[in-house]
C-alpha cells in the first residue's frame, strides 16, 4: 500500500492551459471577491462610526445650546456697541501693542461683546 502512495507521488501529472487558465481565473475572483468583502467592510464600519459621532455631536450641541439659550437673549439686546466704545477699545489695544514694542499693523473691523 505504501509502496502504491509512493509510487504514485513520483509520477508527474501534466496540467493541460486550459486547467491552469481555469485555477488562474479562479484565484482571480477568489481575490477580488475578498478586496470587495474588505472594502464593503470598511466602508460599512466607517457609516457607522461616522452615525455614532453624529449623534454624539448633536447630543453635545443639544446641550450647549440648552445651557446658551440665556446668554443668547443677553447678547441679542446689546448687539449695537456705540462708535464711542469701539474708538475706545481700539485705542486700548493700540496702547497695549505700542507698550509691547510690537510692529503688529491691525485694523478694527467689528466688536462683538461675548
Amino acid at each position: 500500500m505504501l509502496l502504491n502512495l509512493l509510487a504514485d507521488a513520483t509520477k508527474t501529472r501534466t496540467v493541460s492551459i486550459g486547467e491552469s487558465a481555469l485555477y488562474a481565473l479562479l484565484g482571480f475572483l477568489v481575490v477580488f471577491v475578498g478586496i470587495t468583502l474588505l472594502i464593503f467592510v470598511v466602508w460599512l464600519v466607517g457609516k457607522i462610526i461616522n452615525k455614532v459621532s453624529n449623534v454624539q455631536s448633536n447630543l453635545k450641541n443639544e446641550k450647549a445650546a440648552e445651557v446658551q439659550k440665556p446668554n443668547t437673549a443677553i447678547a441679542m439686546d446689546s448687539e449695537e456697541i456705540s462708535e464711542e466704545t469701539v474708538a475706545a477699545i481700539t485705542a486700548a489695544i493700540m496702547a497695549y501693542y505700542q507698550e509691547q514694542q510690537s510692529k503688529c499693523e491691525f485694523t478694527v473691523k467689528r466688536i462683538k461683546k461675548v
